[in-house]
């Protein structure tokens, strides 16, 4: 699917032909040709209809048979990237791109390791290896490989993954090593992932005592980091990425005081993403108490709606709400 501006230009740069592609990137900058080249490079197919909302001036050139056609190979890259900047810085920049995209590939493919062998072939590498490596696995699989790391490394991986902006050039080709011998294939990944967020991902998907523990553990080194990631695993704006099921299973036991409370400064979104879980007279009455004016503290809104992410976690956990083991989830 088209998210950007600048896969939208790369589907069009693959769609024009050649010659015509060179002439445009001969008036972009490095920076912007190597960004196109980057998504070029990992296109994929696109339907019909995103290609009628990128391209609509030029639908009939594209269509044939209600198929996408257009040029997604590397050869078609390379003679567009050699007329606009020349043979040699073509070549160069087409190599650089194809190398990240089959590292990209690599390392994924890492996803159906099983997480204690994956977790012994990494256990004597570089803690910024193991943390790139992790960093682009799902994290599931992600917090699997991390339960089978001691205690005192996994808090040291869990700290990089929060800091990490990308491999350093130096480790570079100690990665492509790595891989080849992890996957037996001759390429791997590195990007600029990385940050709060992803460790928030992969903790969530740990044991809750495992997560509780490591949350300790993390705090007791670096108070400030164990509250950031803290609060990015309550984070009630994640509640729109929630499934529907699980929404109207969190209604069902939630008091709607309670609700009433954590809505209030809510984005329409957030507030929308309830209200279309309930039944209709429950949504209009709910909408009308929104609509008033509220003297709720904020200390007050946070507590509620801090509340309602550890009953999505129980509920995610257990398949139902069980308040038997809710108290699991404060930390």
């Amino acid at each position: 699917m088209i998210v950007n501006g600048t896969e939208k230009s790369a589907l069009l740069l693959m769609s024009i032909g050649s010659d015509q592609a060179s002439e445009v990137l001969k008036y972009l900058t490095p920076f912007e040709v190597q960004k196109l080249v980057n998504h070029m490079v990992n296109i994929n197919h696109f339907s019909n209809i995103e290609l009628n909302k990128v391209l609509a001036e030029c639908y009939d050139l594209f269509m044939k048979n209600n198929d996408l056609v257009y040029n997604n190979n590397d050869e078609y890259i390379s003679d567009m990237l050699i007329k606009s900047i020349g043979e040699k810085k073509g070549t160069i920049l087409l190599s650089d791109a194809l190398e990240i995209r089959n590292i990209k590939m690599s390392i994924k493919s890492l996803n159906s390791m099983e997480p204690s062998k994956l977790a012994s072939l990494l256990e004597e590498q570089h803690a910024q290896i193991i943390t790139t490596i992790l960093v682009y696995l799902d994290p599931d699989q992600s917090a699997r490989v991390l339960s089978f790391f001691k205690e005192e490394k996994r808090i040291e991986i869990v700290i990089k993954i929060s800091e990490f902006n990308g491999l350093e050039e130096k480790k570079f080709v100690e990665l492509k090593d790595i891989i080849n011998d992890l996957i037996n294939k001759k390429k791997s990944t590195f990007s600029n992932k990385g940050g709060i967020k992803t460790v928030a991902n992969i903790l969530s998907s740990m044991e809750r005592e495992n997560e509780k523990n490591l949350l300790k553990k993390i705090a007791c080194s670096n108070k400030e980091l164990s509250s950031k990631i803290i609060q990015e695993l309550y984070s009630f704006e994640n509640i729109i990425n929630i499934d529907d099921n699980v929404m109207k299973c969190l209604i069902k036991n939630l008091e709607e005081e309670k609700l009433y409370i954590a809505l209030q400064g809510s984005n329409e979104i957030i507030k929308n993403k309830f209200l279309n879980n309930m039944d209709e007279e429950k949504s209009k009455k709910l909408s009308l108490y929104l609509k008033e004016k509220s003297y709720v503290s904020n200390a007050a809104i946070e507590n509620e709606q801090k509340l309602i992410v550890m009953m999505i976690r129980n509920i995610l956990d257990y398949g139902t709400f069980s308040i038997e083991n809710l108290g699991k989830y404060y930390v």
